[in-house]
């Protein structure tokens, strides 16, 4: 008897389009959600190879931290806007090895210094940073800023917080390395400058200066909502977590935000009539 093969019908097909297309519009969420996950981990991992890196360094360097303008990546003779180097090539220490800062040799790779969450951001809104050179592409190099707070001298030769690792109140709650945007987060009261060197300076709000750097708001928030997020941030103590930067904080000091208040290496050490101390 000659059997022949049933074929699928059009109703037959339809269906099984439409089954699979329903699988994808459930999996597809799920997928992304575990994507974005592993990225975050990923430059949260990044963000503790630097924190190793800054012990390793200090334990070598008498408990002393670097200057954070050059403590990775040295582009004073570069010729590079200091506005670019972030996303310039030509500031890879893989590529010119003159430009390797003092921290760069306790680092494993240049892939380190980089957060794959960061550069889909910086993709889209690197083009309008402030101070761009268009004739520069866009090619991060790296994500991460070292608190100013930790190995900054002032003009007048004292130190602007602390040099030392041991000098630190509190470690497990003041960062050594953070994650910074590239972009003005509004108010303007919040931040006026975006990720340059490799240095994050927070102001306290008495400073008439300006609030300088903003901590990162671009994890777990669509590109298009860029200033909804959160940040990655490592500690003194070597751990590294999620930090929100609009978390606020009512001192003595007035209230402060969690950009400056995760900064400050010294705590209740504060000038009543100028924002550091003297």
């Amino acid at each position: 008897m000659d059997v022949r093969k049933r074929a699928f019908t059009l109703i037959e097909l339809l269906v099984v389009i439409a089954i699979i297309g329903i699988l994808l519009a459930i999996m597809t969420p799920a997928l992304r959600k575990a994507k974005e996950q592993m990225w975050y981990l990923k430059c949260k991992s990044g963000l503790k190879s630097y924190g190793m890196a800054m012990k390793l360094y200090t334990a070598d360097n008498e408990d002393k931290y670097p200057e954070c303008s050059w403590s990775v990546y040295d582009g004073r003779s570069s010729g590079i806007p200091v506005s670019c180097q972030w996303h310039d090539r030509r500031i890879s220490p893989d590529l010119n090895p003159e430009y390797a800062g003092p921290v760069w040799s306790y680092l494993e790779t240049q892939e380190t210094s980089m957060c794959p969450t960061f550069k889909k951001f910086a993709m889209v809104y690197g083009p309008d940073h402030p101070g761009h050179d268009s004739s520069i592409p866009i090619e991060p190099q790296y994500a991460y800023s070292q608190n100013v707070f930790l190995g900054r001298m002032k003009s007048n030769g004292q130190p602007l917080a602390v040099l030392r690792e041991s000098e630190v109140v509190d470690p497990a709650n003041v960062l050594v390395w953070v994650e910074e945007t590239i972009w003005l987060v509004p108010p303007e009261s919040v931040n006026r400058w975006v990720l340059n060197d490799t240095c994050f300076f927070t102001r306290h709000p008495q400073d008439s200066t300006g609030l300088g750097d903003h901590i990162a708001t671009y994890h777990f928030t669509p590109v298009e909502r860029k200033n909804e997020g959160l940040g990655n941030a490592v500690f003194v103590d070597g751990h590294a977590d999620v930090v929100d930067p609009y978390n606020k904080m009512e001192t003595t000091w007035g209230e402060i935000s969690g950009n400056f208040r995760l900064a400050w290496p010294l705590r209740n050490k504060f000038s009543a009539t100028k924002p550091y101390t003297e």
